[in-house]
């Protein structure tokens, strides 16, 4: 550490650094080891007048680099608002002797375009490989040069004000004002300064030439200062505190208030069936929390969610509360993050990535939804947001709350063995009833026209609700119009070219669209296998049956909220504030509807395919359902009126279904731990899934096998521990192609984490040694909740 950076150099702060023959991008995360032998280089600058995270973070980004098995720097990158990860790049500028071999055509033809190239391109990030244009540099046609890409910084704004010691115009020059409103205009300035320029311009049309006459007067004076950018949205639905809180509310808060003043880290399952009142326990426990002098993070797993639990926050919550999550613009989420970087927050709220607030003083980590498969990040590093919460409440002495009406099944089991405190709320408030659930049997039914879709008891139920001006939600987990395009010829599918699934028809993009990669093409009239007229489509998503319902009640306001409806900004706001101000009277959607939202006029939930999730290759498939199924009935009977559920299933003895309609928890759980731990499956075993993937299927394929036996191989000399872990596979992966890349995969069992630590490291330096120059890449999934 070079002396003149020494005071400035702080744990948090990025750096750039050294590193070979070229300057990479670093962040201080402590002292080093004194004991490494050979010559250091020294830190180049620090690129932070204060650190971006605390130093009590630290332990949790090495927890997250050792349990998920990905690089230290990687972890703390993608903690960061995307806007303040600087990078290093190279620039390539010609010389005059570079100049000179173009002119006379003294390169090759493929180095003629890339001087070219460089010519049309200056102080651009370099397009290619450093090995295919180095040879240019030793023979000087170039030169190479590092930047540093800026990041991103506040949002700067002009501002007005009058100059330190102006006493404003003269007698003579007020005598002489040529323009009517100058004396308006000085006297705002006089008054509210320093006022920001674009608020001026918009009351005073001549308020440049204004601004210019009294700057060179050198009675005002212009500044740029920092503004932090608006977030959009306002409050839009506001919880008021209840007049008395029920026996179970009451319990919950007692203990956890009490767990909160030991300061000491706890994790507790809340178990609150939907409608218990599991906010206003949340909004005692962070006003608890604030009062205490610590701060706190709170994790919902829609975006959508986010927005709506910051709208009841604003209004309940004792101290300042700022919201972080990936629907924001890079400049918001970097001057949120500056805000909680300064101190100047004390609640969070937000989806996964909100877990990485840089606080200093956390006290709570609220996990809403505990068991929603949406906190599983599905990108590196595959972290999973509700365990990473309750290990960084761990390392930083904080409480974790994860609440959920339909506990995950390991969440559960950590209460049954003592990990965890369990406070269960079985009541909704109010002696609410929880609604009537209706089962549909679509076997009983024909396959022709709308039956498909809608049965005569729901469409029954829902003109009976309009009727009643109450309103309605219908839920079905797949968006698009047809989901199918078969040829009745051949047989064939029509299939992405980059992916192994099939194309989806959207009706307003008039296009078939990959949900996996985002290819699209127009609708096809003709086979492209056989050639014939005889595509047939199948099956309907959400935006089919929101066109259905509008058939059928043409004078009902319908609107649908899945990722298409809700893809622009501000949309899914818009459309929560519509059903929440009673705009909408039947609002389809996908599982973002089924989240904890409160709407007392909603009495009927539809739900259209109850088997759906059912059908997936994966072991939580019935907890899932039944989880989806119980969330989603519990949007209906919110108010004062019991509601009522109908779901519309091929399958009504499943015992996931069965479960979901009488609300039995206990009997899916019991059932579910019973094959698991015949099975061993978590949370009876620790799984690693060791996802390969090529541009080649031979290569890949052949990688996979070659590691598959490298870990058997392994096992074998490990004569005590080898037994206890199984290698399974490898196998074709059941999605065996995904944005033009083959898959291939791998499963490692294991009863405890650490005994596959050693196997995975293995893995990992195959694929470092072995397989890039077969062009394959390995990725490590720890605890995967997609296997496809």
């Amino acid at each position: 550490m070079p002396a003149h950076l020494a005071d400035s150099a702080l744990v948090g702060c990025r750096v750039i650094v050294p590193f070979g023959k070229r300057r990479v991008g670093g962040y201080i995360i402590g002292p080093g080891d004194t004991a490494i032998d050979g010559e250091l280089k020294e830190i180049l600058s620090v690129e932070d007048p204060y650190p971006l995270f605390p130093e009590s973070m630290v332990p949790f980004f090495r927890w997250l680099h050792q349990y998920y098995i990905h690089p230290l720097g990687q972890v703390i990158q993608s903690s960061l608002p995307s806007g303040l990860k600087r990078k290093v790049y190279r620039v390539a500028r010609i010389t005059e002797k570079g100049v000179e071999h173009l002119r006379q055509r003294l390169v090759s033809e493929k180095d003629r375009e890339i001087l070219e190239a460089v010519v049309k391109r200056p102080d651009k990030p370099i397009a290619c490989q450093l090995d295919t244009i180095k040879h240019l540099e030793v023979q000087g046609l170039i030169t190479l040069e590092e930047k540093v890409k800026p990041s991103i910084g506040p949002l700067m704004r002009t501002f007005i004000a009058f100059k330190e010691g102006s006493k404003g115009p003269s007698a003579k020059e007020v005598g002489v004002f040529r323009a009517k409103n100058e004396a308006q205009f000085l006297e705002l300035v006089r008054e509210r300064g320093p006022v920001l320029f674009s608020h001026l311009r918009k009351r005073f049309s001549n308020a440049a030439y204004l601004t210019n006459k009294w700057v060179k007067k050198g009675v005002i004076e212009t500044f740029k200062a920092p503004v932090p950018r608006a977030l959009e949205g306002s409050v839009f639905h506001t919880m008021k505190r209840p007049e008395s809180l029920s026996y179970h509310q009451e319990q919950a808060i007692e203990k956890i208030l009490k767990l909160l003043e030991k300061g000491r880290f706890a994790t507790c399952l809340l178990f609150g069936i939907t409608g218990s009142g599991k906010t206003e326990v949340y909004l005692e426990a962070i006003n608890r929390t604030v009062e205490l002098g610590k701060q706190a993070i709170v994790l919902v797993p829609e975006i959508a969610l986010a927005i709506y639990m910051e709208s009841v926050f604003q209004t309940r919550v004792k101290g300042k509360v700022g919201v972080y999550h990936s629907g924001l613009s890079y400049g918001e989420r970097y001057d949120q993050w500056m805000r909680m970087v300064k101190g100047e927050v004390d609640v969070v709220i937000g989806a996964r990535s909100a877990l990485f607030a840089p606080f200093s003083r956390l006290g709570l980590i609220v996990v809403d939804e505990e068991h929603d498969s949406a906190y599983k990040q599905d990108r590196a590093p595959y972290y999973h947001g509700r365990d990473a919460a309750v290990a960084r409440g761990r390392l930083e002495d904080a409480l974790v709350i994860l609440g959920s009406g339909t506990p995950s099944i390991q969440s559960y089991a950590n209460c049954t063995e003592g990990r965890y405190d369990l406070i269960i709320m079985p009541q909704r408030v109010e002696n609410r009833q929880f609604p009537e659930v209706e089962i549909v049997d679509m076997k009983e039914l024909g396959e022709t026209g709308t039956n498909r879709i809608l049965s005569p008891r729901l469409l029954e139920a829902l003109e009976e609700n309009l009727q009643r001006n109450k309103q309605s939600m219908i839920f079905l987990n797949r968006r698009g119009f047809f989901r199918l395009f078969v040829c009745r010829f051949c047989g064939s599918v029509l299939t992405c070219p980059n992916c192994n699934v099939s194309l989806i028809y959207h009706l307003h993009l008039n296009r078939l669209v990959c949900h996996y990669c985002g290819f699209q093409e127009g609708p096809q009239e003709r086979c492209p296998r056989c050639n014939r007229a005889g595509l047939k489509s199948w099956g309907f998503g959400t935006e089919r049956l929101e066109h259905e319902l509008k058939d059928r009640f043409p004078r009902a306001r319908i609107a649908r909220m899945d990722t298409d409806a809700a893809r622009r900004k501000g949309k899914a706001q818009a459309i929560l504030k519509d059903f929440i101000n009673h705009d909408i009277n039947i609002l389809v959607g996908t599982q973002m509807i089924t989240k904890g939202y409160d709407v007392p006029e909603v009495t009927l939930v539809g739900v259209v395919d109850a088997d759906f999730s059912l059908g997936f290759p994966d072991f939580r498939a019935a907890e899932r359902t039944f989880q989806i199924l119980s969330q989603v009935a519990g949007r209906a009977g919110r108010g004062s009126e019991r509601g009522k559920v109908i779901i519309q299933t091929y399958n009504p003895s499943h015992y996931a279904i069965q479960a979901a309609v009488s609300q039995d928890y206990k009997a899916l759980y019991e059932k579910e731990i019973q094959l698991r731990e015949q099975l061993g499956f978590p949370p009876f075993a620790y799984l690693v899934s060791l996802k390969l993937q090529g541009n080649s299927r031979e290569n890949t394929e052949r990688a996979a096998k070659q590691l598959g036996e490298r870990l058997r191989k392994t096992l074998k000399k490990w004569p005590k521990k080898g037994k206890q872990i199984a290698v399974l596979g490898p196998v074709e992966a059941p999605i065996a192609k995904l944005r033009g890349k083959h898959r291939w995969q791998i499963l490692i069992k294991a009863p405890r984490p650490y005994l596959a630590q050693e196997l995975l490291r293995v893995a990992k330096k195959s694929s470092e040694y072995d397989f890039k120059s077969k062009g394959v890449q390995l990725i490590l999934d720890v605890d995967p909740y997609q296997m496809m």
